[in-house]
């Protein structure tokens, strides 16, 4: 295809068929029809969804479920401007996400500004600049937020981003393309990544570790504890073999559930949660992997930290802004630094976290305000595959399962505590059950109503998707704290559609349940290949890990 004559969209498409992307998600505007033009069986298929915020949270959800570059397609000004919300998401919470946008035409623009061409704006990338991943060259900051105005440049900052942004830690970048340039017809050869480009990706490779100076910080520390965040994802296997090895406990934050799930020091129990912050107080020293150690997952800091800690990161500014360290290794290569770590002494068995996490979960379950939580997590894991994808809204029952649900692979949860993104749920699951993967989405009857548009696509492409739907009536967690808070109870009840007539409108099977029935109708959607909702009304108190709790004895 080198030098064949093919519009800039085309080359465009065919770039990401050759990165592995399949399926990319969008909505056909105005100024991107080029991207529909060049549709053919060897290029990515454009799954198009309702609204231009969705296309992004599916993308989102397709990059948390299978860790690969995701692609989402809008068209210029308000379509691109639709996405920022989403965009945000997957930004904060480090999905490789490239959100491709048109641009109004740049022939017929005017230097000093805009002139009211239809959807033109001023700066379009400036937008997603704040939040677009970042990059350090030579000591120069890049933002991965750009408006090409040329084939040559829009092709080369293709690939230079879809390089960029593989790179640990992952995040999300933006380039909006005027809509003649993806119309122009492009018959150069194609630019392979920039000397830049490359020099960054070398400079994280050659990265040292200075096993050393490490053995010697844990000279005598027998009681070493593990905490593995969603940077961790990729190095599971490793952090399990060191786990064994040292006998380490390990925690893992919201992205990072699942990391090191095979060990038997494996917490299923967040940190929020006594008996895992009394483990964590006991530990003399604390390894961290791949996380920010941000605000949500440590209580605001409030949580006892071991007296050392070492931090392994390829980018520990974030962590480093949120707690002091006492050794930093800058490093993407984690799978490095865990085998350096293996070569420590091994550490003698100190706790039992099986035992522990058992006790813990039976004390929840048992609990006044854990009873219902416990009983709606016990029946997902009873009945819904670790094979399945989950994808959980800002909702308690997305908070009980996001947190609490025995999780021991990674990748099979999605949960959006990155940016805290009400609605993210059923616009984020087309991503994983467009792929083929059955799909469960855990929302409530707020979240479910920012997309339900998107039954349609559902509907329309006959996803393997089941949508636990938990109406309390209204935004339950909100309802909650205005209570401990002692505010008056304003905005928070909603009117809600007849469910099953919805689901009927749109042909989707309709079961209602109750937390007694959830695990039989759950299993009997688990191997399904078609869309159903399942209902609940049952009351659910939130769990520990939302923070009106924190303070909770």
């Amino acid at each position: 295809m080198e030098g064949s004559v093919r519009t800039v969209a085309a080359v465009i498409l065919d770039l990401l068929a050759r990165k592995g992307v399949t399926k990319a998600f969008g909505i056909p505007g105005v100024h991107n029809l080029g991207f529909w033009n060049a549709l053919s069986k060897d290029r990515p298929e454009i799954i198009s969804v309702r609204h231009e915020q969705s296309c992004v949270y599916a993308a989102d959800g397709l990059a948390r479920a299978t860790g690969t570059l995701s692609v989402a397609i809008t068209t210029t000004g308000p379509g691109a401007a639709n996405t920022l919300g989403a965009f945000g998401e997957a930004a904060t919470s480090g999905s490789q996400l490239l959100l491709i946008s048109s641009e109004a035409p740049i022939k017929i623009r005017s230097k000093e500004g805009t002139r009211g061409i239809l959807h033109e704006m001023r700066d379009q990338s400036a937008i997603f600049a704040p939040l677009a991943k970042r990059v350090s060259i030579s000591g120069k900051e890049l933002v991965l937020a750009k408006n090409a105005t040329t084939a040559i440049e829009a092709i080369s900052t293709v690939v230079d981003f879809m390089e960029f942004l593989a790179q640990a830690p992952t995040g999300a970048g933006y380039i909006g393309i005027p809509s003649d340039i993806l119309n122009q017809e492009f018959t150069g050869q194609i630019p392979t990544p920039s000397k830049s480009c490359l020099d960054f990706i070398n400079q994280e490779k050659n990265l040292a570790i200075n096993q050393e100076l490490i053995k010697k910080m844990l000279e005598g520390v027998s009681k070493i504890g593990i905490w593995a965040g969603g940077g961790a994802q990729g190095v599971s296997n490793e952090i399990t073999k060191l786990s064994d090895h040292l006998n380490a406990p390990i925690f893992t934050s919201f992205a990072g559930r699942g990391v090191g799930g095979s060990s038997k020091n494996y917490f299923t129990l967040p940190i929020h949660e006594k008996e895992a912050e009394v483990v964590l107080t006991e530990c003399e020293a604390l390894l961290v992997f791949g996380s920010q150690l941000d605000g949500m997952n440590t209580k605001n800091w409030s949580i006892n930290f071991p007296k050392k800690i070492i931090i392994f990161d390829a980018y520990p500014d974030v962590a480093l802004r949120n707690i002091k360290a006492d050794l930093v290794v800058r490093t993407a290569n984690l799978a490095k630094a865990c085998e350096a770590l293996t070569s420590l002494p091994a550490r003698d068995q100190w706790i039992d976290v099986s035992n522990i996490t058992a006790e813990g979960r039976q004390r929840i379950a048992q609990s006044e305000k854990g009873r219902a939580g416990m009983a709606l997590v016990t029946a997902i894991e009873k009945s819904w595959p670790s094979e399945n994808y989950i994808v959980c809204d800002m909702a308690i029952s997305g908070y009980w399962t996001g947190v609490y649900l025995q999780s021991k692979r990674v990748r099979q949860i999605a949960y959006p505590v990155g940016w805290g993104t009400l609605g993210f749920a059923l616009p984020a699951s087309l991503g994983p059950a467009a792929a083929g993967i059955s799909t469960l989405v855990v929302c409530g009857d707020g979240g479910i109503a920012f997309a339900l548009g998107e039954l349609a696509t559902v509907s329309q492409e006959k996803l393997p998707l089941t949508i636990l739907l938990h109406d309390d009536g209204g935004y339950g967690m909100l309802r909650f704290d205005q209570k401990v808070m002692n505010h008056p109870e304003r905005g928070v009840n909603l009117f809600n559609p007849n469910w099953q007539i919805l689901a009927q409108s749109f042909g989707i099977e309709f079961i209602e349940s109750n937390l007694k029935t959830l695990a039989d109708a759950l299993r009997k959607r688990s191997t399904s290949k078609t869309p159903g909702i399942v209902l609940i009304k049952d009351e659910i108190y939130p769990p520990k890990s939302s923070s009106p709790r924190w303070n909770e004895n």
